[in-house]
């Protein structure tokens, strides 16, 4: 697991934070120094999703300061495959906000949705998908004005409804905002009812300004504990809290973040987003939780997810006085239980004997089908984690309050 950057490495993330915080701010495109060295820098963009900026802010510099023609056409491309998308995107979502007016389905767009709107551009933000609150109970309305406007129903697990249209389009309506076994569910379990109704629509609603930066906060706290929290959530804060600051009630916003835990965190992700994005020199520590996140992809690495999961596991084994090994969570996620399977295989809650059927039919479709099996990396994150990973992992999560690895 990497854990460090060099100097090298260092420069070009810094870089990168530079052209993020011109491109959110309007300000001048920085220079591009000697030593980025560009197959690097774009593929920490890619990783954090943040291609788009760096392409635009990038092709604004004057013409004797851009880097070479190679390099220009991978942005000019990177600029137009998210502005086709972005059109796409947004098409379809409003779309879909429309047809459920027409059947009278009450929702609330989450995260991505508004927070497009908090860039410059909403070309600079990408969504991966669009999240959506709804009422469990009306979901025969919700399949049938999918399946109007062509989606086609994926599955469903405790909380969610997974709807697509290929190629682009993946929905997610969410029944609640965190899952029932989460410590922040009895908060939110109403969250639907605080809600108020959109200008121009008749049946979607927003949640407030505190309500939704405290979603905000407990979505990236969530993917930070689970596998790490990447450069776009600092940046996510960042504008959010910079564009509704004076619209916010300080004394709810602080109240609700104390109840639920979040001090800390809260005060250090806007720390860092700010020293990061607000400043005509950006401010990096190169510290252990901000390498932490500069490595930590757009929601974080799938090694470090299998090593705290697997971590996490053997945890909880040994407070039931069972004993778990790294091999034990190798055979749970070659034959996952009952109730994970059921999600892509409804028909295992009921014929719980079709279990292995299951298994085999997932592994087929993996190899043959999606093809995204890496047999290789897969052993790596399952046996070679080591206990100074761990450690480090557990002292950045408790930095900012969190015990989950204790």
């Amino acid at each position: 697991m990497k854990t460090r950057l060099n100097k090298v490495e260092q420069k070009n993330f810094e870089y990168l934070i530079k052209v993020l915080s011109s491109a959110v701010n309007n300000t001048q495109p920085p220079l591009i120094p000697e030593v980025v060295n560009w197959d690097y820098l774009k593929s920490c963009a890619s990783q954090s999703s943040t291609q788009a900026m760096l392409a635009n802010t990038v092709l604004n510099l004057p013409k004797e300061h851009l880097p070479s023609e190679d390099v220009c056409k991978y942005l000019n491309e990177s600029k137009n495959i998210g502005l086709f998308v972005d059109g796409v995107l947004n098409y379809e979502i409003e779309t879909i906000l429309k047809t459920f007016d027409k059947y009278k389905i009450k929702n609330v767009p989450l995260k991505g949705y508004f927070l497009k709107q908090e860039y410059p551009r909403s070309d600079f933000r990408s969504v991966s998908d669009f999240d959506i609150l709804f009422n469990r109970s009306q979901i025969d309305d919700v399949k049938k004005a999918f399946a109007e406007i062509g989606y086609e129903f994926v599955h469903n697990d405790d909380n969610q409804y997974h709807f697509r249209k290929k190629p682009y389009v993946y929905i997610e309506m969410h029944a609640t905002l965190v899952h029932e076994y989460e410590s922040y569910y009895p908060y939110l379990v109403d969250q639907i009812d605080r809600t108020t109704k959109r200008d121009g629509y008749e049946y979607s609603y927003e949640m407030s300004y505190e309500d939704h930066y405290l979603y905000l906060l407990i979505h990236s706290s969530n993917h930070l504990r689970i596998a790490g929290l990447g450069i776009r959530m600092v940046l996510d804060t960042y504008l959010y809290y910079k564009n509704h600051q004076k619209d916010f009630d300080m004394d709810y916003l602080s109240s609700k973040i104390k109840l639920y835990g979040l001090e800390i965190f809260e005060n250090r992700i806007r720390e860092i987003a700010f020293n990061w994005f607000s400043r005509t020199e950006p401010k990096i520590t190169f510290d252990d939780f901000e390498t932490y996140i500069c490595l930590s992809a757009t929601i974080g690495r799938v090694s470090t997810g299998v090593m705290i999961s697997s971590h996490k596991m053997q945890l909880n084994a040994e407070k039931e006085g069972k004993k778990k090994s790294k091999f034990s969570y190798f055979l749970t996620s070659l034959c996952p239980n009952k109730t994970k399977m059921a999600v892509d295989y409804p028909y295992v809650e009921k014929l719980p004997f079709l279990l292995p059927v299951t298994w085999v039919s997932m592994w087929f479709r993996r190899f043959f089908i999606d093809k995204n099996v890496h047999i290789k990396k897969g052993f790596k994150n399952r046996f070679s984690y080591t206990n100074e990973e761990i450690q480090y992992v557990k002292g950045i999560l408790e930095e900012v309050g969190f015990d989950d690895l204790t």
